[in-house]
């Protein structure tokens, strides 16, 4: 299991929309995000703020500084997506990226990079008793607007993914 994990904004925002914030913690006790993840998620104030920023508070999820940089990593990747990115690349072999963003994941999958997603995520919690069903949850994100596939779920149930992504 990967030693340090790393959230990106979509996640963390997705997990606490549907305040289930609980579930990063259950599986992986301490998640890091960047000061950048930070200030995307806070710009639009709600439940889903509050709820991160208490998880920050109770210590499930630590702000990291990521080394000032001269901008975004690629094209079409916002600055709290490149930092965790970069943030990932300090130890990659012993890191875990919860990213969402199709063309993040192709990048980070590029650098080598260990990563897994919402929808995986809540397979695994489904898995080892921590909510009772995942599709449900997956319902009450799309419900809310979050970009979010049923149907990647019945494919990992089905074992067409068997691991997270590498």
């Amino acid at each position: 299991m990967a030693q340090v994990v790393i959230a990106d904004a979509g996640p963390l925002i997705a997990f606490g929309a549907i305040d289930r914030l609980s579930i990063l913690t259950a599986l992986f006790s301490r998640v890091a995000i960047t000061e950048s993840v930070r200030n995307e998620y806070a710009t639009k104030p709600g439940a889903d703020t509050r709820r991160v920023d208490a998880a920050i508070a109770d210590g499930g999820l630590v702000v990291q500084t990521v080394e000032p940089s001269s901008g975004l990593l690629s094209p079409g990747l916002g600055q709290g997506e490149s930092d965790s990115i970069r943030l990932a690349m300090e130890d990659a072999d012993n890191t875990l990226l919860i990213l969402d963003d199709r063309l993040a994941r192709r990048y980070a999958l590029q650098q080598g990079l260990n990563i897994v997603g919402t929808v995986r995520l809540l397979h695994m919690a489904e898995q080892r008793g921590l909510i009772g069903d995942a599709g449900l949850c997956v319902r009450e994100l799309a419900e809310i607007g979050y970009r979010i596939s049923p149907k990647l779920l019945d494919r990992i149930r089905a074992g067409g993914f068997d691991r997270p992504d590498r």
